[in-house]
């Protein structure tokens, strides 16, 4: 029996994958506590794992002025200084959690976001830290930062974007960075943690399938193990409960198969209009929509008679009941609506969002635009495209090839023991 913390930041979206991890490690027989963010730790909790808070509310940081208008200014030097204030913001108080939480522990696992946090910590306790990414987020020949900007380059110039951004997000946060190291008595860094963590010789795991990214497991090896989507188990999903959900089915099952559309945490920046372009394309095509307005409620007040709007719904259970999914790209929905067998819409607005969207229009299952730039002409063709034979053909055929979610996180777990069981 191993003593394990995971140590995660984010949105659901980045929450729910640890806890599928979580489970599988505990059914095990290891001893496993979750620190999540204070606003999704009844979610964490109701599944029977052992969850703390750590850090702070994910919902205040989204709805903050940090993300909503300076990480989208059109200034990229406005944009480097959020993400970096970003990427330090509650530093102090999260490091001295996940301190208090390890003591006596074999292993730290922590996401992507506030990676600095357990490595730094991992440091202190003589611990290993095993990273989970749900995307590619190292240099890398198949993907690439210049997405953003609508860009497929060749594999020198991808791996070149990834060393960039990774030497320009170093230099504009060293300093703080440093001082966050300084208050545990660590030596300050000289190069990114990206190198850092890649020099303990850890696994750093990639929860997201390799039939999406096919070179990336040849090029990266068992360093960087791609696995496959987690997903929570059958108990775990019964824990968690989604009343919404199950009101859900007799509105589906009335009508045609409707197109989700769900933009998780990720808020509008006009959700006024953007409801207009929904309702108006519904109409023009005929089709019902099924809106999951998370946290920004979008479209909740809506009375149409084609359109259901609800809060958060259960999506392995939902989406293969749709035709389609319109979403930002978040890797959770991703997976989702890539196991469910539909085509997809990803509108995104930042982070690895565009890196899905690249991936799922390259594999033929749908279409991708920023959604800065969604107008009724451009959903209009994103979902005739979708919607067309040959696409949902591919769709179907791309969800058969994916790794077995109880496989992708049994496959994780095993790497786990093996990281944590050398540094005992």
């Amino acid at each position: 029996m191993m003593i394990l913390v995971m140590a995660v930041n984010g949105s659901r979206g980045d929450v729910q994958p640890a806890v599928a991890l979580g489970g599988e490690l505990e059914s095990r027989g290891h001893d496993v506590t979750m620190l999540v963010p204070p606003d999704l730790v009844d979610f964490s909790a109701t599944t029977g794992l052992t969850t703390e808070s750590y850090g702070g509310s994910t919902r205040e940081v989204l709805d903050s002025d940090l993300v909503r208008e300076r990480m989208r200014s059109r200034d990229p030097r406005i944009r480097l200084r959020a993400v970096t204030e970003l990427t330090v913001r509650g530093g102090r108080l999260m490091q001295q959690q996940l301190l208090d939480t390890t003591e006596g522990a074999d292993a730290i696992i922590a996401g992507s976001a506030g990676q600095e946090r357990a490595h730094n910590v991992a440091q202190v306790r003589g611990l290993p830290h095993i990273p989970v990414h749900l995307c590619p987020l190292r240099r890398n020949g198949s993907t690439s930062l210049l997405t953003h900007v609508g860009l497929d380059v060749p594999a020198p110039i991808a791996r070149a974007s990834w060393s960039v951004a990774e030497r320009i997000l170093w230099w504009a946060g060293r300093s703080a960075e440093n001082a966050l190291r300084d208050d545990l008595g660590l030596d300050a860094l000289r190069e990114p943690f990206a190198a850092q963590i890649a020099a303990t010789g850890v696994p750093e795991i990639q929860a997201y399938d390799p039939a999406l990214f096919p070179s990336l497991s040849h090029e990266w090896g068992a360093h960087r193990p791609l696995v496959g989507f987690f997903t929570l188990s059958p108990e775990h999903r019964e824990g968690v409960g989604d009343q919404a959900t199950a009101d859900l089915l007799p509105w589906i099952d009335a009508g045609i198969p409707p197109v989700y559309v769900g933009f998780g945490s990720m808020m509008p920046a006009d959700p006024d209009h953007l409801a207009e372009v929904f309702r108006t394309v519904a109409a023009e095509l005929g089709i019902r929509l099924l809106v999951s307005g998370g946290w920004s409620d979008f479209m909740s007040g809506i009375t149409d008679d084609r359109i259901r709007a609800v809060g958060h719904v259960d999506h392995d259970t939902i989406l293969p009941l749709c035709a389609a999914a319109v979403h930002h790209g978040g890797a959770g929905t991703v997976a989702a609506g890539l196991r469910a067998g539909i085509p997809t819409v990803v509108t995104w607005v930042g982070a690895d969002q565009p890196i899905w969207g690249a991936a799922i229009a390259k594999a033929g299952v749908g279409a991708s635009l920023p959604m800065s730039r969604l107008d009724r002409t451009r959903l209009l063709d994103a979902l005739r495209s979708a919607l067309a034979g040959e696409t949902a053909e591919h769709a179907r055929a791309l969800g058969n090839d994916l790794v077995e979610p109880k496989r992708a996180v049994a496959t994780a777990a095993d790497v786990i023991e093996r990281a944590a069981s050398r540094h005992r």
